[in-house]
């Protein structure tokens, strides 16, 4: 990467889990950093692929990378070690997260899997440490003593600096918490404009789970994948015979021309005006679209036009 500090974009920072590190409001996924999930495939273009990424979303201003085990076969991880080569001194600049437990047809969350796991990460990505270690997902066979028994120990270790975990209900995040010697950072869960499930909580929620509330009860960061709903919020697609979706994207638009966004920088913008500090991460390898996301930052919601969009992605009026 050539000298270009001085293009570099300051993103809003915040601190994971309430007073764990400062890092920027918007975050890049890494799940198709390589675009393939055949380890087999990965070439030169491929690193090449991801290391542009890598370099955009620096220049952009973004400072945490998120991860897992499982991305690209374990490819992403693997290329990322080329991103930080191509970088040098990027290692110290930014927070890595990445995640365990997602094996094929099972999960596994065992003490034993949890040691063995890490450290495939730690060697695929060639660094001594992670700073945020996910849960993947729950592991309804291991019980989360067990779980925290390995995660308190990789802490000590100083393989993990936080723990933070993934597609977790908030009574599986108080269970884990229990065992555990250190605060739970971070959840990170599905959420947009076309997945509201997690702002709400009850029958007035329309089946909700009322994960970003235990967020902010238990000062955890919502860490949200899919922020645009698939893609389907970015405004580039056709969309037929989905007549709520065709009505949130007329809103999008219409907001859109009023502070100067594009649809997706909307939808990024309005898990932004969150209070529960919602994180989102940009799951594209494409630089101008890294770019666009990054922008969501500067956009501040009138409360009216915020609710003006909850209402469009409900179709109804709110309760």
């Amino acid at each position: 990467m050539s000298d270009k500090t001085s293009t570099v974009t300051q993103l809003t920072q915040q601190a994971i889990g309430g007073d764990g590190p400062l890092v920027s409001r918007i975050a890049l996924g890494c799940m198709g950093m390589t675009g393939t999930w055949n380890p087999a495939d990965v070439g030169p273009e491929n690193i090449k692929r991801a290391v542009t990424a890598f370099e955009a979303a620096l220049d952009a201003g973004i400072t945490l990378y998120d991860h897992a085990d499982i991305y690209g076969g374990g490819s992403c991880e693997s290329a990322f070690k080329d991103c930080l080569k191509a970088v040098p001194g990027a290692r110290e600049k930014i927070y890595i997260a990445t995640k365990c437990g997602i094996r094929s047809g099972h999960y596994n969350l065992t003490y034993n899997y949890i040691h063995e796991a890490l450290d495939r990460s730690l060697e695929r990505m060639g660094v001594e440490y992670v700073d945020l270690y996910q849960m993947h997902r729950p592991d309804p066979l291991t019980h989360p003593a067990e779980t925290a028994r390995a995660l308190n120990e990789i802490v000590r270790q100083g393989k993990v600096r936080y723990i933070g975990v993934s597609n977790y209900y908030p009574e599986q995040i108080r269970a884990l918490q229990r065992y555990l010697d250190m605060p739970i950072r971070s959840n990170q869960i599905s959420i947009s404009l076309r997945r509201l499930q997690p702002i709400y909580e009850g029958t007035e929620g329309m089946g909700g789970d009322g994960n970003l509330d235990l967020c902010m009860a238990m000062n955890m960061t919502p860490l949200a994948y899919s922020p645009l709903g698939g893609g389907w919020l970015s405004g580039r697609r056709e969309v037929k015979d989905d007549a709520l979706l065709e009505g949130l994207l007329k809103e999008l638009n219409a907001q859109g021309e009023k502070y100067n966004a594009s649809p997706g920088q909307m939808a990024v913008a309005w898990l932004l005006a969150h209070p529960a500090g919602i994180i989102p991460l940009v799951g594209s390898s494409n630089p101008e679209h890294i770019r666009e996301a990054a922008g969501a930052d500067k956009i501040k919601f009138d409360r009216e036009d915020w609710y003006k969009l909850w209402v469009a992605a409900r179709g109804q009026r709110v309760p």
